[in-house]
């Protein structure tokens, strides 16, 4: 009984109701009224549950509503928020419709169309390739460049439309075409400008809408509209675009913004070589530039290339090494990045070459000549000819030969490569059969453009081919009106006057190019040279110390310091400088030579034999190919 009472009690039964009922169960009467109440108690609960039930899936529907309109909201929020940061970050070029007579909308010439056309324009002259990123402009539109089509009511459009002229920096053009009594005119204006306005015949109005559109250009991105006149090449008009680029980089230099300041500087360095001939001017300008930014990675880059044209070797090597710094920047924000492995790949050749890492530079130098870039095909002969003047630098005439024969056609003829190349590898002849060529070619221009070298660059070689042909009057008059500061000219003239035998005056005139060029092994090691000759071993090997220090990977002072140790009768320490020198100039017929004259020295006559048979396939001066012959037959 118990039992029973705690389960009708669990089933929500009414236990006093329920003994009472107990207490009557004997009767039948009592039985049927029993099993009737249980009937309506277990109804009663069976709605109790069923409202539960609701009441619960209610309170679930109210949450998955609230949830729906939080999720709706974010929604909302978001686009929103997308579309305040679209607006913010928003640099476009944004034209109107203009404003046309009748006469030309029958024509087909409508509001659109004259703005698709002055779009079409806009981006003609854009497509101009430059060093500079375009990402770095001030008014930097890019290629986002659209007609916008106004729109009538409220829409999303509308409000996008809204928050860009809110928080965005487009720059939006409007203007108009109209007639005048002699024709028509074309008016443009960007934001907060009163516009200009041309005029002419209605059959010039395409030449209407290009000075509209060159209008834009000049207001909204000065320096590229400046890049543009001084990069048209067309000698018609020339010097009115050069002399409007150059006020345009005035202005600019007069501004506030250092960056735009620097650039500035840097179009008028580029005027200055490119037109001007005037070395000097542009390495003024570059260094302006670089004042203006310290941290300027095109003008660390081109002024080293003006310093190449003078022959400022130290300056050349402090500034390829400080653009070589800046190249190799994980992120370079103000150079295209189409101009910086060209760029890179320059400056990583340079800083090689001038430290007479010849076997580091030549590879460098040949593979940005088989690059396929923009830049890099521009400048691709110019990266052959130095990877050409290192294989001379390494004494290698067969790879030089070798490499010749790669390029086929397009091996290097002018004079700026070959004069130099031939002075390397001491063929004096063929220096002075091209002398009248450099004579006619050097400052050569097509359309008002620098297309060739100087001839300043090429008359140390010049002079060095008479003197090493006798002619010791017509080189020391070739050779005079050379520029002090030329580092080349300056050891030519000590080398000059080492083979006239005036040593007091070689050595001053090497004392000098030492003082010029700290940093740079070439003075050092010719220096050491002469000491040599001079039977002065001990002081060439400090010469050669000096060179060394300069430039470890540089073969020459190391060979100069075995010979100089052959000559005070030290050839087993000769050994060592020997091979350490192979690691750089591996096929330098006179290295094995000599390596070889030293091992017979210290006994060791099969590696003696060796080097001397290395030799012989080697390229040697008709004295060296002397002194093998006789070393071969002994």
């Amino acid at each position: 009984m118990a039992e029973e009472q705690g389960a009708a009690a669990e089933a929500g039964a009414d236990p006093v109701a329920l003994g009472a009922a107990m207490a009557r169960a004997s009767s039948p009467a009592v039985d049927a009224e029993l099993v009737s109440y249980l009937h309506d108690q277990r109804h009663h609960l069976h709605e109790q549950l069923n409202q539960i039930h609701l009441d619960v899936w209610e309170k679930k529907l109210g949450v998955l509503l609230r949830l729906a309109t939080l999720a709706v909201g974010l929604v909302f929020a978001g686009g929103l928020g997308m579309m305040v940061w679209d607006a913010a970050h928003s640099r476009g070029l944004i034209i109107t419709p203009f404003s046309v007579p009748p006469s030309l909308k029958e024509r087909g010439l409508d509001g659109e169309v004259i703005a698709s056309q002055v779009i079409d324009k806009l981006n003609h002259m854009t497509k101009s390739e430059s060093s500079r990123s375009v990402q770095s402009y001030a008014n930097n539109w890019g290629e986002n460049i659209k007609v916008e089509i106004p729109e009538t009511g409220v829409s999303i459009g509308e409000l996008r439309d809204f928050l860009k002229d809110w928080l965005g920096h487009d720059i939006r053009i409007s203007g108009e075409v109209y007639k005048t009594e002699g024709g028509i005119a074309v008016t443009a204006r960007t934001s907060g400008e009163e516009g200009a306005t041309f005029t002419g015949k209605e059959a010039d109005l395409d030449t209407l809408l290009q000075q509209a559109a060159e209008h834009v250009y000049e207001v909204t991105q000065p320096y590229r509209y400046a890049n543009y006149l001084d990069r048209n090449y067309n000698p018609v008009g020339l010097q009115d675009r050069l002399a409007r680029a150059a006020a345009i980089y005035q202005r600019l230099i007069a501004g506030d913004d250092p960056f735009e300041r620097a650039w500035a500087w840097n179009g008028l360095g580029t005027l200055a070589f490119r037109y001007h001939k005037d070395d000097r001017e542009a390495i003024a300008d570059y260094s302006n530039a670089i004042a203006s930014s310290p941290d300027f990675t095109i003008g660390w880059f081109a002024r080293s290339f003006r310093e190449i044209e003078l022959g400022h070797d130290e300056n050349t090597l402090t500034g390829f090494r400080a653009a070589g710094r800046l190249l190799h920047r994980d992120s370079i924000p103000d150079l295209n990045p189409h101009y910086v492995p060209y760029a890179r790949l320059s400056a990583d050749t340079f800083v090689h070459y001038y430290t007479g890492d010849f076997v580091g530079a030549f590879p460098i130098a040949r593979t940005a000549g088989a690059q396929n870039d923009d830049f890099s095909v521009l400048a691709r002969s110019s990266f052959q000819n130095w990877a050409l003047q290192s294989l001379a630098r390494l004494h290698d005439a067969g790879g030089v030969q070798s490499f010749v024969r790669e390029l086929g056609p397009a091996a290097p003829t002018d004079p700026f490569t070959l004069v130099p190349l031939h002075a390397r590898m001491q063929d004096w002849q063929a220096v002075r059969a091209l002398e009248p060529a450099a004579k006619r070619d050097a400052y050569s221009y097509s359309r008002g453009v620098r297309i060739a070298g100087n001839f300043d660059m090429l008359q140390p070689y010049l002079a060095l081919a008479r003197a090493h042909l006798g002619d010791f009057a017509s080189a020391e008059a070739l050779i005079a009106s050379s520029a002090g500061d030329n580092d080349d000219a300056v050891r030519a003239r000590a080398q000059i006057a080492e083979m006239e035998g005036n040593y007091a005056r070689a050595d001053w005139w090497f004392a000098r190019s030492e003082r010029q060029t700290p940093s740079i092994p070439f003075t050092d090691a010719l220096w050491g040279v002469a000491l040599l000759k001079r039977g002065q071993p001990d002081a060439a090997i400090e010469k050669f110390k000096l060179a060394n220090r300069c430039g470890p990977h540089f073969a020459d002072p190391m060979e100069g310091w075995g010979e100089a140790l052959m000559a005070k009768n030290q050839s087993h320490l000769a050994l060592a400088k020997f091979a350490e020198a192979n690691k750089y100039a591996p096929n330098w017929g006179r290295l094995h030579l000599k390596w070889g004259e030293a091992l017979a020295y210290a006994g060791k006559l099969a590696e003696a034999k060796a080097q001397f048979t290395s030799a012989t396939q080697l390229d040697l001066t008709p004295s060296e190919k002397s002194e093998l012959a006789a070393r071969l037959k002994s």
